[in-house]
């Protein structure tokens, strides 16, 4: 049983998912730390932690005899007790049913989108999920898909610089790769909500994708988000001949801006 690999959230969670695959305690494992794990960043990009059983000790099989159920009602009382017995509880009246008037009065916050397997409709149901009361609006323009989120709950997506809503957004990319293809990239919105920040950093791209048409050497941005990411592709596509990449591993990336050709 040596050299097998199991994982977890946890090194605990590692070694009972080994327990329980292995029928053997804990305690007789001898094993190997291969990956100690990553929360990442708002959850997103965590690693689990990974280990390797190198070898197990012999331990006795666990009984597969069931214990004796024991029998459900009063235990019988000594003969020489001489207490009152008690007088049987009486049941409770079951609640009576809703009348049809009282059964669904209240109105529901959410609707079901009209086509829960597509971007707009798989973000409908991550909000709903989170207890918001927002609806989404789906746009496609080319292979960019916009999804515009309004309602009284758009504020909780804008606190904290928009941490929310950069965190849906990368979500929803991620599983673009699998479930939608055919869309280049999606840009999750809020309604109403002008983020200052790209302005500034639309400007700065342009000026370095002018030093590169300029110079022909390559420039490196900072690490940046999926969002900011997006923007800086976006804006260098204006300058014909140059191309951007994404470099790392992670939540946060940079961007490498080049020409395509000599």
């Amino acid at each position: 049983m040596s050299g097998r690999e199991f994982d977890g959230r946890s090194l605990d969670e590692a070694l009972r998912a080994a327990s329980e695959a292995l029928g053997r305690p804990t305690a007789a494992f001898d094993y190997e730390l291969v990956e100690g794990g990553r929360k990442g960043v708002f959850g997103l990009g965590a690693r689990p932690v990974r280990i390797r059983i190198r070898d197990v000790a012999e331990a006795p099989a666990p009984s597969t005899e069931r214990p004796v159920a024991r029998e459900h009602g009063p235990r019988p009382r000594p003969a020489n007790d001489a207490r009152p017995a008690r007088p049987p509880r009486p049941e409770r009246a079951a609640a009576p049913a809703p009348t049809p008037s009282q059964a669904h009065t209240a109105p529901a916050a959410f609707e079901a989108p009209a086509d829960p397997g597509s971007p707009g409709g798989t973000l409908q149901e991550m909000v709903r999920l989170m207890g918001f009361d927002l609806a989404v609006e789906e746009s496609a323009h080319g292979a960019t898909v916009d999804l515009l989120l309004d309602g009284p709950d758009k504020k909780r997506l804008t606190a904290r610089s928009a941490e929310v809503l950069e965190a849906l957004e990368f979500v929803l990319n991620r599983m673009a790769r699998r479930r939608w293809p055919e869309v280049g990239s999606l840009r999750v919105l809020c309604k109403g909500f002008s983020n200052s920040k790209d302005d500034e950093l639309v400007a700065l791209v342009r000026e370095v994708a002018a030093q590169v048409v300029t110079t022909g050497r390559p420039k490196r941005l900072q690490a940046m988000n999926p969002y900011e990411r997006r923007v800086v592709h976006v804006t260098v596509r204006e300058f014909p001949g140059l191309t951007t990449t994404s470099e790392g591993d992670g939540f946060l990336k940079r961007i490498r801006v080049e020409k395509t050709g000599p």
